[in-house]
């Protein structure tokens, strides 16, 4: 069913307002109202329009109507948009800064701190270096703020995900391929934890690309952390997936040292 806003403003011609006529006041903004001509058949009627503030609350409601239906459905495809419980308390404040890491937290900090611009603009991260370092708790960092800022946002991991659509072409899936790719595409923010650590296939690598390609055409934010140096993330994702990365996201190498083999360390 077509909404008041779409449908009044194609009545509302130079010819049909009736300046002639009593205007009334919206009893919500103050705003003047002029009654219209609306030509029915052969008779000609007046009628008052919706004010301009009544179609933007309109708007603005469809807007989030739709922002809900778009949580709910990722919160099916992805429960609590991917985060595990390990990673579901992963703050910026309980990040362990040690040497190596400063470039990382400032440029995830930066992002936080104006993360409702960057994804609007559709800007991205990506960080890379030594696994174990702290890349995916400041991913998963940026996904709670994200979340407690009311941002549709999906953290996964690319190997999990591959299997994830994989799993989408199994007789009897109650998934389709086409829904998970739908919410990738449309979720605020997207976050590929870990890629380059999947096996390299002919699948694999034009499901990535489409999944970046479509966060590319349609300018939406993407963060993505990484074991590999720059040379091996190209080689899993190929040179057309990588050249759209290097477009929407800051490039930043982690250089810390492992947390896990520290720990390791300390328990000998």
């Amino acid at each position: 069913m077509d909404q008041i806003g779409d449908i009044i403003p194609a009545a509302i011609q130079p010819g049909n307002i009736d300046d002639s006529l009593k205007a009334k006041t919206c009893e919500r903004c103050g705003a003047e109202i002029i009654p219209i001509r609306i030509g029915l058949l052969s008779k000609t009627i007046l009628r008052y329009p919706p004010c301009q503030c009544e179609i933007e609350r309109e708007r603005l409601q469809e807007e989030e109507r739709q922002k809900v239906e778009q949580r709910k459905r990722v919160e099916r495809l992805f429960q609590n948009s991917g985060l595990g419980p390990r990673h579901q308390s992963c703050t910026l404040e309980s990040f362990k800064r040690l040497p190596g890491t400063e470039a990382a937290f400032r440029a995830a900090e930066y992002y936080a701190g104006n993360l409702l611009e960057n994804v609007k603009d559709g800007r991205g991260l990506l960080l890379f270096g030594p696994p174990g370092n702290g890349k995916t708790h400041l991913a998963a960092a940026i996904t709670g703020l994200a979340i407690r800022r009311g941002l549709t946002v999906i953290l996964e991991r690319v190997p999990k995900l591959l299997l994830k659509i994989r799993s989408t072409y199994n007789e009897g899936s109650r998934t389709s391929e086409s829904e998970l790719m739908r919410a990738l595409t449309q979720a605020d923010l997207l976050i590929l934890d870990d890629a380059g650590a999947e096996k390299w296939t002919q699948w694999t690598e034009p499901t990535l690309y489409t999944i970046i390609d479509e966060r590319y055409s349609y300018e939406k934010a993407l963060i993505i952390t990484t074991n590999s140096s720059l040379e091996e993330l190209e080689e899993k994702i190929g040179d057309r997936a990588m050249d759209r990365v290097l477009e929407m996201c800051e490039i930043v190498e982690n250089r810390g040292k492992s947390y896990r083999k520290m720990i390791a360390e300390g328990k000998r």
